[in-house]
């Protein structure tokens, strides 16, 4: 855990009521899909920037194999305070963008297979991956999970847990600040924390009343839990 605690995005925010809502229990960012098809919180531009611009927290406009110009023209009609890329960008074109958007936080999607399906090789690749984006200029990585089934392949909102002692090697050797996604709720958050120790904590459906909506007995319930590990992993850091 770091110093200023462990920071809390909650994702597929969908209208106004629920972005306050949000604000509200004391999360640190909120999320909004934007023109991703296989999402049932998938919101348009002007949908999305209805609930991005002047927000009372940091808004995260996600995307989804979306080219540089469009990724541009989301950013200036959205003015979100960070992307999040969902699809693994290129480095070039990740540079290109903090170059045309400095004070925009670029945030990208890493995707684990569920536990016990990975590799050695994997992990090199992602820790390598991390450097290289770190590199290019990256602020932060989103461990998430992927899921394959007869519809195709599903990043992210798979309400589905990753490899977490895979994640907790990842978070230990990243130079770049990592949140902890996949099928994260108020009952498996504590372990998640435990295991991991990420720099925060990313979820959608875990605090869903239904799909694109949020539950706010949920939603307090998460952010009490996280709070309460917090202030119990500080007091024990003090007889270390």
């Amino acid at each position: 855990m770091k110093k200023d605690g462990c920071r809390v995005k909650i994702c597929g925010i969908s209208c106004l009521e629920d972005r306050e809502l949000v604000h509200k229990a004391g999360a640190d960012y909120f999320g909004v899909i934007i023109d991703v098809p296989y999402s049932p919180r998938t919101l348009g531009i002007e949908a999305a920037a209805d609930l991005l611009k002047n927000a009372p927290l940091p808004g995260v406009a996600l995307v989804f194999q979306q080219n540089k110009e469009r990724i541009k023209q989301i950013v200036e009609y959205c003015q979100p305070q960070l992307v999040q890329f969902l699809n693994y960008m290129p480095l070039e074109c990740l540079c290109e963008l903090k170059r045309s958007f400095p004070t925009i936080g670029w945030w990208q999607s890493l995707f684990l297979p569920a536990a016990g399906a990975v590799s050695q090789a994997d992990q090199k690749k992602l820790q390598q991956q991390i450097r290289d984006l770190a590199g290019a200029g990256a602020d932060a990585v989103i461990l998430d999970t992927v899921v394959k089934n007869s519809g195709g392949v599903r990043f992210g909102g798979t309400g589905q847990t990753s490899d977490w002692e895979l994640a907790r090697s990842l978070v230990e050797n990243s130079p770049l600040p990592v949140f902890l996604a996949g099928g994260i709720n108020p009952s498996n958050v504590k372990n998640a924390l435990e295991i991991v120790h990420p720099d925060g904590i990313d979820l959608c459906s875990g605090v869903e009343a239904v799909p694109g909506r949020k539950d706010p007995k949920k939603l307090f319930e998460l952010l009490g839990e996280i709070r309460k590990w917090e202030k119990e992993n500080t007091e024990r850091m003090r007889y270390i």
